[in-house]
């Protein structure tokens, strides 16, 4: 597989001395005035930011909130982010690519009818954007995201049925957080292994780091219970895809928490380039 790694500008010399290929930039809403100096022989991806002056974003809200812009300001604002990576691509490597989460965010648990209509609103929405010179990759959902301190419902985009569908319907990719698909699999009593194999194919970059339970996300290697010794033979058949680690706070000392992370997987038979 090949390298990449998350960053944000103030850490950014820190993970070059991995010598990633792919630069992952984590943006806030600060970032859409972002810049960088010079020229990189990375790609690049963005992640686009989550929140936007303190409401999240989320392409099949039903309805705006004090907590969560509606579907359309939320679109406004992820092509804004889309705009802002084409343009820093430019100082980049191929063609840019940028993550967005769905969304489908409740405090409560929400009925199957609002979870069949946000469900059903996904293409639509995607198909509203202009990402004609950029990659645009829908990042699978954990069950449980944690927000404003407290733990909110995902209700859609959670398993690889989901993905492959969507797939097929829009002929785009995906980036597959396998952390967040062994918490719905934990909780719905499956196989990370079996939506993997579903999946595969269809995945242009991969997020990685171990799982516990149903909201034990961002753990170091080998403090979860997800199934690396199964998992790793699988991803070492996708040697031209990339990934990046999402250990939480796994940037602070120099990336101490990826490069234990990187050197833990590399021991357990990952082959990483």
């Amino acid at each position: 597989m090949i390298l990449g790694m998350k960053v944000r500008k103030p850490d950014l010399n820190d993970m070059l001395k991995f010598n990633p290929r792919y630069l992952e930039f984590h943006f806030s809403d600060s970032d859409l005035k972002l810049e960088l100096d010079g020229k990189f022989n990375q790609n690049l991806i963005v992640h686009c930011y989550e929140y936007f002056e303190r409401k999240l974003l989320d392409i099949v809200s039903l309805k705006e909130t004090n907590q969560i812009h509606s579907k359309e300001k939320t679109l406004e604002l992820i092509q804004m982010a889309i705009d802002k990576t084409i343009s820093l691509g430019e100082q980049f490597q191929g063609v840019p690519s940028i993550i967005v989460h769905p969304g489908g965010y409740s405090l409560y648990e929400s009925k199957q009818e609002d979870i069949s209509m946000m469900q059903g609103m996904i293409i639509d929405s995607v198909k509203q954007l202009d990402f004609k010179n950029i990659n645009f990759l829908l990042e699978n959902m954990p069950p449980y995201a944690w927000f404003f301190g407290g733990r909110w419902y995902s209700n859609v985009f959670l398993s690889a049925e989901d993905m492959y569908n969507y797939c097929k319907d829009t002929g785009l990719k995906v980036c597959y957080d396998l952390c967040h698909s062994h918490l719905y699999c934990n909780k719905n009593n499956l196989s990370v292994v079996d939506e993997l194999l579903k999946i595969g194919k269809y995945v242009e970059h991969f997020h990685i780091s171990d799982a516990a339970d149903v909201d034990g996300e961002g753990l170091q290697f080998g403090e979860g219970d997800l199934p690396f010794e199964k998992v790793i033979p699988i991803l070492n058949g996708f040697e031209n895809k990339s990934f990046a680690i999402e250990v939480w706070k796994g940037h602070e000392r120099g990336g101490k928490g990826f490069e234990e992370f990187l050197d833990k997987v590399r021991i357990a038979g990952l082959i990483v380039s």
